[in-house]
């Protein structure tokens, strides 16, 4: 793997570059990795010119993480609704994690996430009497 070296910009293409990044801030994209636009173009192949990107096609995302995100939150409400039938009977935030597999901090992100009131065991002594 031979490393070539980035040859430092002339200033009129860095000014190009700051132009194209303040015509991309203006359009409001720029929080849109997959942006297609005249604007985004530009500064990609811009980008190139000058040796900060290696290809200047703009790549769309792949099905996969659409797919891997909705398995996710999936998974996630089933948990849900297994927590909520155990938090019913009484169980702590512990003792759901233990049942369902997973670790108490998730069962209470997840508790304040779907609104699930889940009971904590009293602490202290005992009454006597």
């Amino acid at each position: 793997m031979v490393k070539t070296k980035r040859i430092r910009p002339t200033k009129e293409q860095a000014q190009e570059l700051n132009r194209r990044l303040d015509a991309v801030v203006e359009a409001g994209h720029t929080n849109n990795l997959y942006c297609d636009c005249e604007v985004c173009q530009a500064l990609a192949e811009q980008e190139e010119l000058m040796g900060y990107r290696t290809d200047s096609t703009i790549k769309r995302p792949s099905e996969k993480w659409d797919r891997r995100k909705q398995v996710y939150e999936r998974k996630r409400q089933i948990d849900a609704v297994k927590m909520a039938n155990l938090a019913g009977q009484g169980l702590t935030s512990a003792e759901i994690g233990g049942k369902i597999h997973r670790s108490k901090s998730y069962i209470n992100k997840l508790a304040k996430e779907f609104d699930i009131k889940i009971f904590t065991k009293k602490r202290g002594r005992k009454p006597c009497h």
